[in-house]
């Protein structure tokens, strides 16, 4: 079988990857690779490509003007050329879409063989892969790892997400099968939509852990913790997570504040992206600013950390600083799904989460957490409180932790995922049976 992923928006590029230098180099870039390298390791996988755009911006990496780019024996990355050679953000892609969904179809004329199916990652990518199906009859997977109308019931007033709302409402109904990660997405998100035969033709596959959550990479040892922290040894409150205001960050640093008793149990550190003078948007500016006042007020000073860069070994580590007492924190308005959860999960740290989306789902699979109202900065900080305060607790759910972060394996993700591509030409009933 011949695969071809499709990811227009971000980074992407062979590991490793500088997750948050752009606003979309972010979780789907992780899934999208990890996917592809768990396909690639079936005998019945012949090929992956990946295709994305090509641009030209050496700081955001030299490698992304390069036509293509070899991952492992089976996974290449494969970069197509517009007359626009500029790195874009997701909400500059829209016009870009003719000119790039052309390259596309150049592209797909001149292999041999053609591949069996084209898995679309965003709406955006799924509008290219359904005018390729048109011309070339390859099947369309959608996934849509983040849908519009949950995030503008979440932020009212977002009335630039008409346009990403009906795309997304397109590529529900015109793709072949859409593959989600959770069944809030499943049953809730996609049911907003309207779209009478979407549940027919969806499969939950959840996704499995990122590899960074386990890996072993030498690290700076965290040194730079003391150039913040005046008392580095004490267990750490930890959040991951892009500088958006949905990702709600600088309510669990106000949490964090309003505790005298967590301030002294804990440090907070906060990863809010790649922000050393790497490109951002407003939002991400404003975000930025905001926890950046706050880190520097009397009250936090000594007591927080928030660095301006970090790598995936940082990550590592500070998820194994997290799970020898601590706590890491993912207080989004809404979450798709967690990936950040399930990494917290496979290092053995307990989390305290957003009710709001796939994180109730993910909990309620492995148990190693609390689930909190995002916009009840009390709650928030309460519950960290009780874990990181509550030696006997935070034991009991650490351990929750390692035992059911097996719940969530790229290999399985694999296997089903090839299963339900398989299906797409053998009729709508088998179709429906490997969903």
């Amino acid at each position: 079988m011949f695969i071809l992923h499709l990811a227009l928006g971000g980074c992407l590029k062979a590991p490793p990857i500088r997750y948050g230098i752009t606003a979309d180099t972010g979780g789907h870039i992780a899934y999208v690779l990890e996917a592809a390298a768990a396909q690639a390791a079936l005998p019945a996988v012949a090929r992956i490509s990946i295709v994305t755009r090509l641009f030209d911006d050496p700081p955001l990496g030299v490698e992304h003007a390069r036509p293509s780019q070899r991952i492992c024996a089976k996974v290449s990355v494969d970069r197509l050329a517009t007359p626009e050679r500029a790195y874009l953000e997701k909400e500059g892609l829209a016009a870009e879409l003719p000119a790039f969904t052309e390259a596309f179809c150049t592209h797909l004329s001149g292999l041999r063989p053609r591949p069996d199916v084209i898995h679309a990652h965003f709406a955006d990518a799924a509008a290219v892969a359904l005018a390729a199906r048109e011309r070339f009859g390859i099947p369309v997977v959608y996934t849509p790892h983040a849908l519009g109308i949950d995030k503008r019931a979440q932020q009212p007033g977002h009335d630039a997400l008409q346009g990403r709302i009906a795309a997304e409402r397109r590529a529900i109904a015109l793709a072949d099968a859409i593959v989600v990660s959770s069944g809030d997405e499943a049953d809730r998100q996609l049911d907003a939509y309207g779209i009478a035969n979407a549940a027919a033709r969806t499969a939950r596959i959840p996704p499995g852990v990122p590899r960074r959550a386990q890996a072993a990479e030498s690290s700076t040892g965290l040194r730079w913790l003391a150039g913040w922290l005046r008392d580095a040894d004490k267990p750490i409150v930890l959040a991951v997570a892009r500088p958006v205001a949905k990702k709600n960050l600088a309510a669990l640093v106000r949490a964090y504040a309003a505790i005298p008793a967590l301030m002294e149990q804990a440090n907070l550190v906060v990863l809010a992206g790649q922000h050393d003078g790497a490109r951002a948007s407003a939002e991400e500016r404003e975000v930025i600013a905001e926890l950046g006042h706050l880190c520097a007020g009397a009250a936090l000073r000594g007591r927080m950390a928030l660095p301006s860069r970090h790598d995936s070994a940082d990550v590592a580590a500070l998820y194994r600083r997290a799970a020898a007492g601590g706590v890491f924190v993912n207080p989004a308005l809404h979450e798709p799904f967690g990936l950040t959860l399930i990494e917290a999960a496979a290092a053995g740290v307990p989390v305290v989460a957003t009710r709001n989306g796939g994180p109730a789902e993910i909990l309620d699979t492995i148990g190693h957490g609390l689930l909190v109202d995002p916009r009840d900065e009390a709650a928030i900080g309460g519950a960290c409180l009780r874990i990181v305060s509550d030696v006997h607790l935070h034991r009991r759910l650490s351990r929750a932790a390692l035992r059911g972060a097996r719940h969530y394996d790229w290999a399985a993700y694999a296997e089903r995922s090839v299963s339900l591509y398989a299906s797409l030409r053998q009729g709508p009933a088998r179709r429906a049976a490997a969903a």
